[in-house]
């Protein structure tokens, strides 16, 4: 194995049994660079291929940071409707980009499966989109974004903030970029347009100048669209 990984021993909270999941060591954590949709690049290896710990006995799946969340009810759905029809396999050591798509499916599933919050669907869907990036697959990129996009915008409207680690304006700007790398410029515009003139993202200097950086850029696609 990598000697960046190393394999760690936790408890499954769905079937209740020992399992060894893989993590990236944290001197392997170095950034090389961002997308405009949050996406990390890294120097070394990719730790999102790592993001996901998956149950190789009963097929529960989620990120590592919330592997461990799991309702009564939880449990039984995830029996009934994926455990019944696991076929075991490991999840541990290298992956590929492949491997990493496939983890973050089953993650994608559970939370389906628990009828989880948008905003954790949306943060999976993202995360997938990315991987299909890094796949140079654009065609689901593009899929993934939309699923993502839809979410996101229904956890704005229907969640309480922050979601999770993420504050009202970043969220703002995720969905405003997400219509603009999806081809909607009108819509990504008028997102880039509320965050610009929106008094509490003086807090974020850094937000602010991206969103402008980014609303030109969707108004001039959209002027390139319409020529």
């Amino acid at each position: 194995m990598n000697d960046l990984l190393y394999n760690k021993k936790v408890m499954c909270p769905a079937c209740n049994r020992e399992i060894e999941v893989t993590r990236v060591k944290t001197k392997a954590c170095k950034v090389l660079s961002r997308d405009t949709d949050m996406c990390v690049h890294y120097e070394n290896i990719n730790v999102l291929f790592y993001d996901v710990w998956v149950c190789d006995n009963c097929g529960y799946a989620a990120l590592q940071d919330k592997f461990e969340g799991l309702f009564t009810r939880d449990v039984k759905a995830i029996k009934e409707n994926i455990s019944k029809n696991w076929i075991k396999r490991s999840f541990t050591g290298e992956r590929d980009v492949d491997k990493a798509i496939e983890a973050f499916k089953l993650a994608l599933l559970t939370l389906k499966v628990r009828n989880a919050k948008n905003s954790e669907i949306a943060k999976v869907c993202l995360r997938i989109a990315w991987l299909y990036r890094f796949k140079k697959h654009s065609a689901n990129e593009i899929k993934y974004l939309n699923f993502a996009l839809e979410a996101y915008k229904d956890a704005y409207q229907n969640e309480r903030f922050p979601l999770d680690k993420l504050d009202e304006i970043t969220c703002m700007y995720i969905i405003a970029e997400l219509f603009r790398r999806v081809g909607k410029f009108d819509e990504a515009i008028t997102w880039f347009s509320r965050i610009v003139a929106s008094p509490e993202a003086r807090s974020k200097p850094s937000l602010i100048d991206m969103a402008r950086d980014q609303y030109q850029l969707a108004k001039d696609q959209l002027a390139e669209q319409n020529t």
